[in-house]
């Protein structure tokens, strides 16, 4: 997880929400990133503390 100031000038999106299609690092097959590509964060407060988790896609699609 990121804190904002650590994506801050990221031109990847920031979303409430996880859109269908997206993996979490847990979701990640084996937490194997060679083969895919951190496209976007996904907003999370923990103990009133935005955080940034990314989320990822299979390469070329």
């Amino acid at each position: 997880m990121y804190q904002f100031y650590e994506i801050v000038g990221s031109e990847k999106p920031i979303y409430v929400t996880k859109p269908e299609g997206y993996l979490s690092y847990e979701e990640v097959p084996n937490g194997d990133l060679v083969n895919y590509e951190e496209i976007a964060y996904l907003e999370i407060v923990e103990n009133g503390v935005k955080l940034y988790e990314p989320l990822y896609v299979r390469e070329g699609e």
